[in-house]
């Protein structure tokens, strides 16, 4: 039989692994992941007991090690590893053959090693100590004076550069362009802006308060023409007033009261009449007034007035005599021969 047909059948395949999967070609494929360790372990602790040091290990088992061969140095001395560091003067000493280093600065005085000034004297700079004063000039550096400059809008600095300030100039000009007053408020317009608003109701309680010695007459005249009080012409309100006071206050300050009948047809003593009472009474509700008159005239309180009698007829009145109140008191002696007597009563306002 001739065979020679299968020769190029050699069945080559290759093996591939993704990740736990291993398959092979025109094959089928093996999950390994069964087989991968996952034995990740920490260290849990270490321990030194003597010279034995013991590690812990999670999940396992204890290590030991031995470190004694690392603690002896062949004399089990452990004081000669130990030294100590002093100074005398100016020599410093690290003990056990550690040697000595001198800090000495040749002069061994500390006083020159202090600066005692420090200052700049006619363009040198001066530092000056106890071995004497070192100076280096310092006039070659310069003051760095610089002067600004300001041309137009460009702001220059001496030896430097220069800066346009054009774009900081305020072109803001604006007019107003009009104003308008709606009740109290004035409404003021800017160009190109908004409106403003002010509130003027403020200014109403400005009544223009004068007193009457600030307020001139128009025309000077001499009121009491030449009086004691004023012998020239007036010219305020209050030189006015003052001059016409003296005028006003002895006329307008009397007047009489209404008429009132008094009982004379018997004698007696401590009769009283309410001249007050009677002067109220008639002026408050008057028998006639004329067309547009109020009802009631205006009357004086009880103690704002001083009561007088001028004249009674002395045949008929007698131990008369009146209160603060105005309250009249009398006696009658007799009866008048006509049956009829005078008795005058004057009120004057206080």
């Amino acid at each position: 039989v001739d065979l020679s047909g299968y020769l190029d059948n050699t069945d080559d395949q290759n093996l591939t692994l993704a990740g736990n999967t291993l398959s092979i070609e025109d094959g089928n494929s093996v999950d390994l992941s069964g087989f991968v360790s996952t034995d990740d372990q920490n260290l849990t602790g270490a321990s030194l007991t003597g010279n034995t040091l013991q590690i812990d290990i999670e999940d396992g088992s204890s290590a030991s090690v031995d470190l004694s061969s690392l603690v002896d140095d062949a004399d089990a001395d452990p004081t000669n590893e130990l030294q100590t560091i002093s100074r005398t003067g100016t020599d410093v000493t690290l003990s056990d053959g550690g040697g000595t280093v001198s800090v000495a600065d040749n002069d061994n005085d500390s006083s020159n090693e202090t600066n005692t000034a420090f200052a700049v004297n006619a363009g040198n700079l001066e530092i000056t100590d106890a071995a004497g004063t070192l100076s280096v000039p310092v006039s070659s550096l310069g003051s760095d004076d610089q002067n600004l400059t300001l041309a137009g809008n460009t702001l220059s600095i001496e030896d430097g550069n220069s800066v346009d300030l054009s774009g900081f100039v305020s072109t803001d000009d604006q007019n107003i362009s009009g104003s308008g007053l709606s009740g109290t408020d004035l409404t003021i317009g800017i160009e190109n802006g908004t409106n403003e608003v002010v509130d003027l109701s403020s200014l109403l309680d400005n009544t223009d308060d004068q007193y009457d010695d600030e307020v001139p007459l128009r025309t000077p005249i001499d009121v009491d023409e030449g009086g004691e009080s004023s012998p020239t012409n007036e010219t305020t309100v209050q030189e006015v007033i003052n001059a016409i006071a003296p005028i006003t206050s002895k006329a307008a300050r009397i007047f009489y009261p209404p008429s009132i009948a008094i009982d004379a047809s018997a004698n007696g003593t401590g009769f009283t009449e309410d001249l007050y009472a009677q002067y109220v009474a008639q002026f408050g509700t008057p028998a006639v007034a004329s067309a547009g008159a109020p009802a009631a005239l205006p009357t004086y309180a009880a103690n704002e007035l001083y009561y007088y009698v001028t004249y009674a007829d002395p045949t008929v009145f007698d131990n008369m005599s009146i209160d603060a109140n105005g309250v009249l008191t009398y006696d009658i002696i007799g009866q008048p021969a006509d049956y009829n007597a005078l008795i005058n009563v004057v009120f004057v306002v206080k």
